[in-house]
Formats: C-alpha cells, structure tokens, sequence
C-alpha cells in the first residue's frame, strides 16, 4: 500500500500541472508545468521512470481540454523527455546547473514537436508564444524544480517511490 503514495502523489502532480495552466491569465505566455514534473522525477529515478510519469503526463496535456493534437504526440514527446533525462541523470550530478540545461533542452523538444504540429496544421502555435513559454517555464523551472525533486527526495527516503 505505501508503495502505491509515491505514483498516486506523481498522478496528483501532474493533474494539477496540467490543470493550473488554464487558471493562467490571458493572453500572458503560460509556463509547461507538467514538463517540470516529469524533469524533476526523471532527474532522481532510472529512465524507466521517466518514460513512464512523461507518458502519464503526456497524456494528461493532450487529453485535458484544450488538448493537444494531433492525440499522443505530446504523450511522445514528455515521455522521450522523461527517458532522455532520467538516462542521461548520473551526468548532471557534475554541476549544478545541468539539471537545468537538461529542462531547457527537454522543452525545447516538447514546444519542438508542438510547433512542428501547428506547421501541419495541427492546433495553434506561433513562433513567439513558443519562444516565450520556453522563456517563462525556464524562469518558473527555478522554484518549481527544486521542490518537485525535493518532495521526491523525501517520498524516496520514507520508501514511497
């Protein structure tokens, strides 16, 4: 039973970070919070982890309204990003910094791939709001990252992740 707090706790997560964005106001470019939730696991737990909270919260972006389309192609992109960092978190240990640099290039893909639907026609998404949100979800990276691998810390140490 307490081994099943820690995947409900990342579930909650990621449906408030999928949430709270539509609470943004309007016309202000909104950071990609669930992103940061699926860095932040990712960045703690093997990849297999990270694909698996980056499919969850994929899922989550493409089928909370608005959505996304074309459907799983966001689901695609946050799980590569979960896999990507999660393979790749023995080497951010070396500096600081890198666990953020990782972020970075990590929503770059994920606004990569949205652009790139928008291109064929899929959904919305002009070069400036993409360029923008990389900026204002980097900025918000700073205090959200470090309490989302924090409350992962302490799940792991009480045996809950």
């Amino acid at each position: 039973m307490i081994r099943l707090l820690g995947p409900l706790v990342r579930i909650l997560l990621l449906l408030a970070a999928a949430l709270l964005p539509s609470a943004w106001p309007a016309g202000l470019a909104r950071p990609d919070l669930v992103l940061l939730v699926v860095a932040g696991v990712a960045l703690l737990h093997p990849p297999q982890v990270g694909l698996l909270v980056g499919l969850a919260g994929g899922w989550f972006v493409d089928l909370v309204p608005p959505g996304a389309a074309p459907l799983g192609g966001g689901a695609l992109a946050y799980a590569a990003v979960g896999l990507g960092l999660g393979a790749v978190r023995q080497a951010l240990v070396l500096s600081p910094v890198l666990p953020w640099v990782a972020t970075a290039v990590g929503a770059a893909l994920v606004l990569g791939v949205r652009g790139i639907s928008a291109a064929a026609g899929a959904g919305r998404a002009l070069p400036g709001e993409l360029a923008w949100t990389l900026v204002v979800t980097m900025l918000v990276a700073v205090l959200v990252l470090p309490l989302v691998t924090g409350l992962e810390r302490w799940m792991s140490r009480r045996g809950w992740a």
